[in-house]
């Protein structure tokens, strides 16, 4: 009976879930943690995160557009003898809109660069996490065979104790993107 393969969310973490897949079975009879459930703490959908920046680019534009309608649509009332309070009105009006739009595309930009961070911290994670798992491939088969020398359960130890240390390093790198978000957690525009 062969075990279900790990899926993810990122694709690279998935291929890596399959290279780790004899690490961990090693792992599991030696009793050391499993590197496969490791790559979880970095599992992404940068794809998902592209398609909202996305999404919330095009909303932009189409506030964009409606404050330039919005603004024709003053002037033409302020040269039309309007009320100087109506002026003041649709001017802060007007700077609102242009608030949201400025927000909106700072958003859209701010999802693109962190779904392309996350891409890469799980591109480059997937990469030497099996790295590792390559390197310690022969005490792996030797541990899978029955084989519990000093040296060979060590050698495993030592890769999963790598792929931990690996995962960990990428996920205390995600810190600088939730500084990024942190301006995300306030309305950008207070409504008039």
């Amino acid at each position: 009976m062969t075990a279900l393969a790990e899926v993810f969310e990122h694709p690279a973490l998935t291929s890596a879930a399959s290279a780790l897949s004899s690490l961990r079975a090693a792992a599991g009879r030696i009793g050391v943690p499993d590197p496969v459930a490791a790559l979880r703490h970095l599992d992404c959908a940068p794809s998902a995160i592209r398609t909202s920046a996305s999404t919330v680019d095009a909303g932009s534009l189409v506030v964009t557009a409606a404050q330039a309608e919005f603004r024709t649509g003053v002037d033409r009332a302020e040269t039309g003898g309007s009320t100087e309070t109506f002026g003041t009105w649709a001017d802060t009006v007007d700077g609102q809109y242009g608030a949201a739009a400025r927000a909106a595309a700072a958003t859209a930009a701010l999802g693109a660069r962190i779904a392309a961070r996350l891409d890469e911290l799980a591109e480059s994670a997937a990469s030497e996490v099996c790295a590792i798992a390559s390197a310690a491939s022969a005490s792996v088969a030797a541990v899978l065979t029955g084989d519990r020398s000093a040296e060979v359960v060590s050698d495993v130890n030592t890769a999963c104790t790598a792929v931990l240390r690996t995962v960990s390093a990428k996920v205390a790198s995600l810190s600088s993107l939730a500084e990024e978000l942190e301006p995300l957690t306030t309305p950008a525009v207070e409504l008039s």
